[in-house]
């Protein structure tokens, strides 16, 4: 759990979501502003809901929502629910609002929790759990992924992100780089996941190459960040202005350079129709 001087602008963006300068530099970001604040693209994301077959009855378990923007779209879009968890208290706050504001929060709701400790929710609640860009942050994985195990469906299957898979070499100064504000931060080899999935109990996972997003994505989102750099650094500063720049700029290179990649991993609790 991050502590109080952790709770940078990674974390703070949460609570000024709604800010319309940064609702222009996700629209110019990504194209399709589906509220993110991460790699995930609207296309992309269409995409994973066909791989958890998801549909109006679906539950759904979205674990680091963020500021809830993907869970609502995945709602919106499939009409499926969804739980989301979060361990920030502004995005869990800006989340249930946005539900509300959009009249889905009888089908979308957002709560507080840390994902890293044994999750509130009985056995077998969700047919699909869902992490996208965040599992990064959590270091006891195969824990975890026993939890997801635990609530899903016999069936049910969980979709996630890992943005920093070590595949190719690094120096010091990016790993700093691209870790910067942004609290607990692991870097992972190659076919760890592969292995706790299938050490949780779950079936031999699809495993996807989706770097090629994030070589996109932050291209964009640099370039956005430039044309409201006033603004910005109005709202965040120019330290942190400046970090994020870096970050961005590091992250932009380390994937065009196919030495830090992001996979996605899809994989299904055996049992079911």
């Amino acid at each position: 759990m991050p502590n109080d001087e952790e709770k940078t602008l990674f974390y703070s963006s949460y609570a000024n979501f709604e800010e319309s300068v940064l609702a222009q530099v996700r629209e110019e970001t990504y194209g399709e502003d589906i509220g993110q604040f991460s790699w995930l693209t609207a296309d992309e994301f269409r995409r994973f809901f066909t791989w958890l077959d998801l549909g109006p009855c679906s539950d759904v378990l979205d674990v680091a929502c963020g500021s809830g923007g993907p869970a609502l779209f995945m709602a919106r879009t499939t009409g499926c629910r969804v739980t989301g968890i979060d361990i920030n208290e502004g995005g869990i706050s800006t989340a249930n609002w946005k539900a509300e504001a959009q009249g889905r929060d009888d089908q979308a709701k957002f709560l507080l929790g840390d994902a890293s400790h044994p999750l509130q929710f009985s056995d077998e609640s969700f047919d699909a759990v869902t992490c996208i860009d965040a599992i990064n942050h959590i270091y006891n994985r195969l824990d975890v992924l026993r939890e997801w195990y635990r609530v899903l469906r016999p069936g049910g299957r969980i979709l996630f992100t890992d943005a920093v898979v070590v595949t190719g070499m690094l120096t010091r100064d990016e790993i700093m780089a691209r870790s910067n504000s942004m609290g607990l931060f692991i870097f992972t080899p190659p076919s760890v996941h592969e292995h706790f999935i299938e050490a949780a109990g779950f079936e031999l996972p699809m495993v996807e190459d989706v770097t090629a997003t994030i070589a996109e994505v932050t291209k964009n989102w640099h370039e956005a960040r430039v044309n409201h750099a006033a603004d910005l650094i109005k709202m965040e500063g120019r330290e942190a202005f400046d970090d994020l720049q870096q970050m961005l700029a590091t992250a932009h290179t380390l994937s065009s350079e196919r030495r830090l990649s992001r996979f996605v991993y899809v994989a299904r609790k055996p049992g079911g129709q």
